[in-house]
């Protein structure tokens, strides 16, 4: 499967980052730990909270360090109902060349067309989810490739006429969800289309929300033991939800210690560490979609422990609910 998520941080470093002793989760009342001139606990490279001479077992009060995590129980959002979600599928053959991805000259006046009967419009839209799907034809690289391409290319016109990009999530799933039977050519060109799904407002969706400190190390991407026991159990809890979920978003956050681009790796490690445990335990693969905010979308103010630790987290949002 093919994704791009527009609003993803595109300088990926493609390893994490070392921690360093200047990097710190915790500020304000450190007692009985080594701060920098600003405040900041110092870190060994592995992450550990350095102790001072003073430190005992009662001064393990700072979330990160020392196993101490956010005493904050997970929240769970439910959504209003199936009616936040609008979806339009659009005939291959009305809009590419056989096995072509660029639009045919009138390709633009059928998205058009479609377009009219989507509500709300597009721009008004928190997410527009382009989806392009093919038959059987032709080996599983290729048609993964083709309907991945033909999506960004209805992604892209869409963007032409003024569509902001940061809401635009493109997928190619291939030959993976038919609508028919591809023993027949009428199957087939069911098959062959290009669905836009229009995800209304975000407070209209169902989310889990889980403070970084439930489920990784500090300054880390991995899952730590008890952050797989919290994830599972939730995943558990939400096995009808995700199964009814016409697509899935998991979104990293972070607070804003470190520079930009260190905090935006780090919520896409968290992001990716938590999708490929859903996927890991049976969520398709196929219908979600991963975001680094980074720290650009605060929950809380900065300017508190408590409100960092609130802002370091990762949603797990449902984009709409199949009847």
């Amino acid at each position: 499967m093919y994704i791009i998520t527009k609003n993803i941080f595109t300088g990926l470093l493609g390893a994490a980052l070392a921690v360093s002793s200047a990097h710190a989760e915790a500020r304000g009342d450190a007692m009985g730990y080594v701060t920098d001139s600003s405040g900041n606990i110092v870190r060994s490279g592995s992450g550990e909270c350095w102790h001072s001479g003073s430190w005992t077992p009662a001064d393990a009060s700072v979330v990160g360090c020392d196993g101490v995590v956010l005493d904050t129980s997970i929240a769970v959002l439910k959504g209003k109902g199936t009616g936040d979600v609008a979806g339009i599928a659009i005939p291959a053959a009305s809009l590419f060349a056989t096995d072509k991805a660029e639009l045919k000259k009138d390709g633009q006046d059928v998205i058009e067309a479609y377009r009219e009967s989507i509500k709300p419009e597009l721009s008004q839209a928190y997410a527009v989810i382009v989806v392009g799907h093919a038959d059987s034809t032709g080996t599983d690289r290729h048609n993964l490739e083709l309907s991945f391409d033909r999506a960004v290319s209805v992604a892209e016109y869409l963007i032409s006429t003024g569509l902001q990009a940061d809401s635009l999530r493109i997928i190619g799933r291939g030959d993976n969800h038919p609508l028919a039977s591809n023993d027949s050519a009428e199957g087939r060109a069911l098959n062959r289309r290009v669905e836009i799904y229009v995800i209304g407002e975000v407070r209209a969706l169902d989310a889990i929300i889980f403070p970084a400190a439930a489920l990784f190390k500090p300054k880390s991407g991995e899952l730590r033991g008890q952050g797989v026991s919290v994830l599972e159990t939730n995943r558990q809890g939400a096995l009808e939800q995700f199964s009814r979920a016409n697509y899935i978003e998991i979104v990293g956050h972070t607070d804003d210690v470190g520079d930009e681009d260190y905090n935006m790796d780090l919520s896409m490690q968290r992001a990716k560490s938590v999708r490929n445990y859903l996927v890991s335990k049976g969520l398709d693969s196929s219908k979600v979609l991963i975001s680094a905010m980074g720290e650009s979308l605060p929950v809380a103010s900065n300017a508190t422990p408590e409100g960092r630790a609130e802002n370091r987290r990762v949603e797990i949002l449902v984009l709409g609910r199949m009847k």
